[in-house]
C-alpha cells in the first residue's frame, strides 16, 4: 500500500475516447469523461490514476487496485495540505503577533504626538 506496507504498484492513467462525446475509461474503472464534467467513483480522479491501468499490467484483485489508488491520492493530498498550512504559517502573523505590533505602533505614534506637542508648545512661546 503507499503507507509503506504491501506492493508498491505504479497505475497509468484512465483512457478515453477522442469522438469529443462523453466517453467512459476504457479500463473499466467506472470513471468517464465529458466534453463538459466528468465524474467517476467515490474517490477516483477521473483525470488521474485508473486502479484497473497497472502499469505492470497486474490486477491486485478485488477492490485492492481502487483501495489502493484511492489511498495514494488522499496521501498525497494530505501532504500536499500539509505543506500548504506550513508554508502558510510563516505568512500568516498570529493574532497576538498582529496585536503586538499595533500596541509597539500605537507607542511608537503616541511618543511622535508627544515630541510634536513639545515641539508645538516651544515654537509657540518663542523659547
Amino acid at each position: 500500500m503507499p503507507n509503506g506496507y504491501g506492493p508498491n504498484k505504479e497505475y497509468g492513467g484512465h483512457q478515453y475516447a477522442d469522438h469529443g462525446g462523453t466517453s467512459d475509461c476504457k479500463h473499466g474503472c467506472g470513471c468517464w469523461m465529458g466534453p463538459a464534467c466528468s465524474g467517476g467513483p467515490t474517490g477516483l480522479d477521473p483525470f488521474g490514476k485508473c486502479p484497473k491501468n497497472p502499469k505492470d499490467g497486474e490486477l491486485l484483485g478485488g477492490n485492492a487496485d481502487y483501495d489502493y489508488v484511492v489511498t495514494e491520492r488522499i496521501q498525497k493530498l494530505e501532504s500536499q495540505l500539509y505543506s500548504a498550512e506550513e508554508r502558510l504559517k510563516t505568512v500568516k502573523p498570529s493574532k497576538t503577533e498582529l496585536a503586538d505590533e499595533l500596541e509597539s505602533a500605537r507607542a511608537k505614534l503616541s511618543e511622535k504626538d508627544r515630541i510634536l506637542a513639545e515641539l508645538r508648545r516651544l515654537i509657540g512661546t518663542g523659547a
